[in-house]
């Protein structure tokens, strides 16, 4: 009489065969508009022309996403790096000069790391 099929063992070809004979389980990305929560804020995004370096946004940041570093002669670069923003908008209410702004975007997506880091040169000028 032959085994029940919980009991036959499953050779080693046929565990690397499944698949092949499974039928496509993957859909489309996404199948329809995602819609956020109300409360949600999206990616900050920066405007460098109000920005004056004041570092607040880098103080305030929970995961260390931002960073501004100098470049002399009164400029400097600031970096947001998406991959670590969680996206809680703390920078964007501790910017004294509101140059950093919410978007309300969400979906992101890069095939290398350097592409979800944003670079902006800022120019720090002298308040009046």
């Amino acid at each position: 009489m032959p085994a029940a099929i919980d009991e036959v063992p499953m050779s080693l070809l046929d565990v690397l065969l499944r698949p092949l004979r499974s039928p496509i389980v993957t859909r489309q990305y996404p199948p329809d508009a995602a819609v956020p929560d109300r409360g949600h804020r999206g990616t900050p995004e920066l405007q460098p022309e109000r920005c004056r370096v004041s570092g607040a946004c880098v103080d305030v940041c929970p995961t260390n996403a931002i960073s501004i570093e100098s470049k002399g002669e009164g400029t400097a670069q600031w970096h947001l790096d998406y991959g670590l923003c969680v996206f809680c908008g703390s920078c964007v209410e501790a910017c004294p000069e509101e140059a950093i702004k919410a978007t309300g975007e969400f979906e992101l997506s890069a095939s290398q790391r350097e592409d979800v880091i944003a670079v902006h040169l800022v120019r720090a000028v002298a308040r009046d």
